[in-house]
């Protein structure tokens, strides 16, 4: 039978108002590696089983489409035409063992490099990024490297992970080289777990990380469903504190802790969580990953808050970084309104007015 194939890959976040990494690529449909505390397996209910490798035909010609539109009109169009830079592995693991056999994520890097398109490489395999250094390092504007590595480490590993990726220490080997090849590097630290990882845990892995000259981590908590519930109960996995422990009202006291930890190891701490992490925590990059990179989307919190932090007129920040990815009405009730449907510039410690 015909392996079915995924047309193009490309996406933006439905939640594109919170992520400047909103623009994304997946090369395959389902994610084989299946890690016990990945919440995007729950899509499987939906999606069904079929791995459906990306057409790379397809997906080549829709950029160059794309970029020969005149009027863009929903978020993917305006991403293309404006050429913002792709995230490579938002639902599935780009360099999964699948890869081995399709060889779709290897075809699609070089085809982004053939439109000189900027991209950031999120996986849990950097053994297969070893193998694809020459078309890494062909890259233009250069490739940003911010693999996944969760501060249980080892334990993680064996835990959730199932030894299934490249252990983290030769994550952390492997980045160090890109690293020393003029790479931008960063390790990607979700998810930390409240009340199964420690802040002794994430204290240890920066210590891991400085040791091989990366200076970036990133954090956040667990996005909890019952999917992933299910799967950590099956492992021994103490569920109901973890859930207690994941709440806002829990892990706003743990952040800080970990944020305070990133500078005593003068290690940049990336946050996507712009809520909990106060109006004092100022992000140093344009990404919330840590990491810079060439094209970021920037109608979003993460550009206002740095933004408002400089003292800027809220309604002119808007306005200035309105790109066409998001909706513009809901971004204006995300700056200036006090809703308890969605989290605001007000739950971060914002207090917008509209000029009348």
């Amino acid at each position: 039978m015909t392996q079915a194939r995924l047309k193009s890959g490309l996406g933006v976040r439905g939640d594109s108002l919170y992520c400047p990494l909103a623009f994304s690529l997946d090369t395959y449909w389902n994610c084989l590696t299946d890690c016990h505390h990945c919440f995007f397996r729950r899509l499987n209910r939906t999606w069904g089983q079929d791995l459906r490798p990306l057409d790379v035909e397809a997906f080549e010609k829709k950029l160059i489409n794309g970029l020969k539109n005149k009027n863009p009109k929903t978020p993917l169009a305006h991403a293309i035409k404006t050429k913002r830079t792709l995230r490579i592995g938002s639902k599935a693991d780009p360099l999964q063992d699948a890869e081995d056999e399709w060889r779709v994520t290897r075809d699609a890097l070089e085809v982004l490099n053939r439109l000189r398109w900027s991209y950031a490489i999120q996986t849990r395999f950097t053994s297969r990024l070893r193998s694809y250094e020459p078309i890494i390092l062909g890259a233009v504007p250069s490739a940003v490297l911010i693999p996944y590595m969760s501060p249980g480490m080892e334990r993680d590993w064996e835990v959730f992970e199932r030894k299934r990726t490249t252990p983290p220490a030769e994550r952390l080997r492997d980045m160090q080289h890109f690293a020393k090849k003029g790479l931008v590097v960063g390790m990607n630290g979700e998810p930390f777990i409240p009340g199964f990882h420690t802040v002794k845990d994430f204290e240890n892995a920066l210590k891991a990380i400085k040791a091989h000259g990366i200076r970036t981590y990133n954090t956040y908590n667990l996005h909890f469903n019952d999917h992933v519930a299910k799967r950590m109960h099956a492992i021994g996995i103490d569920i109901e504190k973890v859930w207690r422990m994941n709440q806002d009202r829990e892990w706003k006291k743990i952040l800080p802790k970990l944020l305070d930890l990133g500078k005593k190891y003068d290690i940049h701490v990336g946050c996507p969580d712009f809520v909990n992490s106060g109006p004092g925590y100022v992000e140093k990059n344009n990404t919330c990953c840590g990491v810079n990179v060439a094209r970021p989307c920037r109608f979003n919190t993460h550009f206002w808050k740095r933004k408002l932090q400089k003292g800027e007129d809220p309604e002119r920040i808007l306005d200035r970084s309105w790109d066409g990815i998001g909706d513009f009405e809901q971004g204006v009730q995300v700056m200036f309104d006090n809703s308890k449907d969605v989290f605001t510039m007000k739950d971060a410690g914002f207090k917008n007015k509209r000029r009348k």
